[in-house]
């Protein structure tokens, strides 16, 4: 039977065992947990090392590695675990299975902010007008929504102009894994100068709303 160069655990239960100085320890982002593990093969015969296992919160979860060690040798073994999306950063203690033994894992879920906003860029005219916003939290942190966001306006000149604003009724939290449609109302400045296009980059949560004004001829009216 190949062994571990770490100890293995001694406890025979399902919970995960006591963390030891030993342990490894698994992190990063939820979608992506890294680490790189030292197998030793002390078989006979060569050790094929591939799908590790991580047992976390009675949940098993199926992680990629592909290793093939001789007889007598040892290697590293870059290991990566995919949790949900929406897991909560912090840490946690589990065990996982690779190459036929099962050892302790500290995991450490980093936060992960990720907020998708559709549509990403509307087409404004001057004054005021309603949009409709459809946000997804795909981050494993709340995202709270202002109820008032403003960006100053780009024509391409050396200075910025007056602000677009985009109004919610109300502030918004986002929780992870949510998806939310949200009415608001974009304010466009009336004195933009009409034959120049302006471009306002309207900050919502983590994501952007590019908001576009084209030129227009002076007889245009606003609606």
């Amino acid at each position: 039977m190949p062994t571990p160069r770490r100890k293995a655990p001694t406890s025979k239960r399902s919970q995960p065992a006591a963390p030891a100085e030993d342990a490894i320890v698994l992190s990063g982002p939820p979608g992506r947990l890294t680490t790189t593990v030292t197998v030793e093969n002390t078989s006979g015969a060569r050790l094929v090392v591939r799908q590790p296992t991580l047992h976390l919160d009675g949940l098993s979860v199926t992680g990629s590695a592909t290793a093939i060690i001789a007889t007598g040798a040892t290697a590293s073994v870059p290991v990566t675990v995919p949790l949900a999306a929406s897991t909560p950063p912090g840490r946690h203690e589990a065990e996982m299975e690779l190459g036929g033994v099962r050892r302790p894992v500290v995991v450490t879920v980093v936060e992960h902010l990720s907020l998708e906003l559709s549509p990403s860029r509307v087409l404004a005219a001057p004054g005021p007008q309603d949009v409709t916003l459809v946000v997804s939290n795909s981050g494993n942190v709340r995202m709270p929504l202002a109820s008032r966001a403003m960006a100053r306006t780009d024509d391409g000149g050396p200075d910025p102009g007056p602000d677009v604003v985009l109004v919610l009724d109300a502030p918004t939290v986002v929780e992870p894994g949510q998806t939310l449609t949200l009415e608001a109302r974009l304010e466009v400045p009336e004195d933009l100068e009409p034959t120049r296009r302006h471009i306002a980059t309207v900050p919502v949560g983590t994501a952007d709303l590019q908001v576009i004004i084209l030129p227009r001829d002076a007889t245009e009216t606003t609606s």
